[in-house]
């Protein structure tokens, strides 16, 4: 009976937390269909034939009852990466969540828990870049004081690299990417549950500045 009541206590505020997930909207799509809208996007993006989006008033009453959006994305606070436009999708599609080297933190995945739990998006996808600054910090091996030291420590540039740095770089974004989406299970069991049983998948890519492409990440 406690935990019942604990439940009902908190159904307000997390309604509140993010305008209610009581979208009149459609339901989301299943994980494999949420991550082929985002690759559509990205070619359209990449081939500047970008798709038209209703931002208008209309569209903005509806989010305004509340969202529901198709995937959830952690991604850099890099300014060349956002992934509204990387991804061609509109306002109220995506969960969006950004911090330099795509770290994950007990606020990150709480976040990706709330989004997970109450806006049932059904793909979570870690999204790194190239030539990003943290992971370049994070290679010179200086211990950077205050609170950038403490991100650049969270950053997983991985073992055995090259040497040198332009060689090690792109090898060290990507393992950062990987392991950072290994996080998500490790350290959360709501999201481990969820993954385990299948409602939910995790992806992860490598987004090229010039191109615009995505380069979808494998775990190892």
């Amino acid at each position: 009976m406690a935990r019942f009541t604990t439940f009902i206590l908190l159904v307000p505020a997390l309604l509140l937390f993010a305008g209610a997930s009581v979208s009149q909207e459609a339901a989301p799509p299943t994980a494999d269909a949420a991550l082929n809208l985002l690759k559509e996007g990205n070619d359209r993006f990449a081939q500047g034939k970008l798709a038209t989006k209703d931002i208008g008033a209309k569209r903005r009453a509806v989010l305004a009852k509340g969202q529901n959006p198709f995937a959830t994305v952690l991604t850099c606070a890099d300014s060349r990466v956002a992934p509204e436009l990387v991804f061609d999708q509109g306002l109220g599609d995506l969960f969006v969540l950004r911090v330099a080297g795509n770290l994950t933190d007990p606020f990150i995945l709480g976040s990706i828990e709330y989004a997970v739990e109450h806006l049932h998006t059904p793909l979570i996808v870690v999204l790194g870049h190239e030539n990003c600054g943290a992971v370049a910090a994070a290679l010179t091996k200086v211990d950077f004081p205050g609170n950038l030291g403490e991100l650049v420590k969270g950053v997983h540039v991985g073992k055995d690299l090259p040497m040198e740095r332009a060689a090690a770089l792109p090898i060290a974004v990507k393992n950062n990417v990987v392991y950072h989406a290994g996080q998500l299970t490790q350290r959360s069991p709501l999201l481990k549950e969820e993954v385990s049983h299948k409602k939910v998948k995790i992806a992860s890519g490598v987004y090229r500045l010039a191109s615009g492409k995505v380069e979808w990440v494998e775990a190892k």
